[in-house]
Formats: structure tokens, C-alpha cells, sequence
């Protein structure tokens, strides 16, 4: 019973998300969440995308790979900001940490936080740094597990043009 209970509500959510003009049903759905801005204004993953492709990367100021691969963000942020979307979700316990690596780092791109219990579940982030990007309609085009060069960020994003 109560695994009909869920099926039904999965399949109530699926309706919903069609009838709102979010991602088909036979696409891989990117969570809608609410993102508390950092350093910007506060968003949602479907607000943001639903403007253009969208940029999320996961990732914490305590994590070298994470941390060792945001300039290379920025500067992909630079460059693609005018035709994609970006929103670097800190999972920092202490959504002060990632302003103040910001600002020392002199960080531009949009960097967000969260109900983080909510978002590692939603997008099953068991580590980080992650990086997924979203098309237009919500829906999921690619994802990257682990630090990438400027070079693989910019192969990585060529993705959703």
C-alpha cells in the first residue's frame, strides 16, 4: 500500500510538472529548488534555466577539487554568462563561508546555498564537486563528477549550445 501511495504521488508530481511547462516525462528532470543567494539575488533552478541553459556546480570552500577548480569557473562565467546561466550552490554548512571566499577570491559568478538536505537529496550529491546542466525546458543535458581543468569546463559547457 504505501508503495502505491509514492508511485501515485510521483506520478501526481510528473502531471503537475508537464501541465507547468516544466521537463517532458521521458526526460531526466532536473529538481526544481530554491536557491538563497550569496552574492546575488535568491533564484530557482526552473527560474534560471527557463532564461537559458543553466550551470550548476555543487562544491564547498573546505574541498580542494572544488576550490582548485572556481577560477576556472569564473572565467567560464566571464566568457558564457551573456548565453548560459551559472549557480554555484555552496554546501558549506555556514552560508557566511562561502561569501567570504567569494569576496577573497574576488568571485563574480552567481554563487547560491540552500535547504542542503533538500538539494543532496534531490540531486543525490554523495560528492562533490558536481556539475550538472540544465536545458531550458528543466530537463538534465549532462553531468561531471569530480574537478575539471578550464579546458574540460569548457568541453563540459559546449554541451548545451
Amino acid at each position: 500500500m504505501k508503495k502505491l501511495a509514492v508511485l501515485f504521488l510521483a506520478v501526481l508530481a510528473v502531471g503537475f510538472t508537464f501541465l507547468l511547462g516544466g521537463p517532458s516525462a521521458s526526460a531526466k528532470a532536473a529538481p526544481d529548488e530554491a536557491l538563497v543567494g550569496v552574492n546575488t539575488s535568491d533564484a530557482t533552478v526552473y527560474g534560471l534555466a527557463g532564461q537559458k541553459p543553466l550551470y550548476l556546480n555543487f562544491w564547498a570552500t573546505w574541498c580542494p577539487p572544488c576550490v582548485g577548480e572556481m577560477p576556472a569557473i569564473e572565467a567560464m562565467y566571464k566568457k558564457y554568462g551573456d548565453r548560459l546561466n551559472f549557480a554555484a550552490v555552496s554546501v558549506d554548512e555556514e552560508a557566511g563561508a562561502a561569501a567570504a571566499f567569494a569576496q577573497s577570491r574576488g568571485l563574480t559568478v552567481p554563487i547560491y546555498t540552500g535547504d542542503l538536505n533538500k538539494i543532496s537529496t534531490d540531486y543525490k550529491i554523495d560528492a562533490i564537486p558536481q556539475s550538472i546542466l540544465v536545458a531550458s525546458d528543466g530537463t538534465i543535458i549532462a553531468e561531471h563528477l569530480g574537478g575539471m581543468s578550464e579546458a574540460e569546463l569548457e568541453a563540459f559547457l559546449a554541451k548545451a549550445f
